[in-house]
């Protein structure tokens, strides 16, 4: 049980008054409008498929693909996504749309924050010394790292009502 003090600790570490206070969450609900529109996308590409999956894996390496450099990565997707792919895709997929939702709600907010760091670090490995500008994936992890760091969904987010009403998340990560 949380007190009345700790709630309010916890509702204030964004700064709530200005303009500024609602830079955070800009950045945060931006984030989860590129990631469920690119969601869509690779919905409505058949992505998340185990064929899709694989086919993406492929291209991501194919000199006549993209051309991705980094044999090591090529490896251990090659050894363990790969073979797992019918499986893996699908449950990629929801993933995605969850912490995408999860940004645009700002609910879970720091979670879906770590699950976006996650995820664009692997997509700029993947894309690493081929032929996509791997900084949009730089640029991106460092909107989730702010996201995450400014405790982005405490601000024009559900994490807004939870934090009022519950204090601090479980470990800080959720809220």
């Amino acid at each position: 049980m949380t007190t009345t003090t700790e709630r309010q600790a916890a509702a204030d570490v964004v700064p709530s008054e200005g303009l500024s206070a609602y830079a955070v969450p800009i950045l945060r609900i931006s984030l989860g409008v590129i990631i469920l529109a690119t969601w869509w996308g690779n919905v409505q590409n058949d992505l998340y498929t185990g064929d899709g999956l694989t086919g993406l894996i492929n291209w991501l390496f194919a000199e006549d693909g993209n051309g991705s450099t980094l044999g090591f990565y090529q490896s251990i997707l090659e050894a363990v996504v790969v073979p797992a792919a019918g499986i893996i895709a699908p449950v990629q997929g929801v993933v995605e749309f969850l912490f995408g939702l999860g940004l645009l709600l700002g609910i879970f907010t720091r979670a879906s924050a770590l699950a976006a760091l996650g995820f664009f670090i692997t997509l700029f490995l993947g894309y690493f010394g081929g032929h996509e500008w791997i900084w949009t994936y730089v640029l991106l992890s460092a909107a989730a790292v702010t996201v995450f760091l400014g405790w982005g969904g405490r601000q024009l987010g559900v994490d807004q009502f939870l934090a009022a009403r519950r204090g601090s998340s479980p470990g800080g990560l959720l809220w």
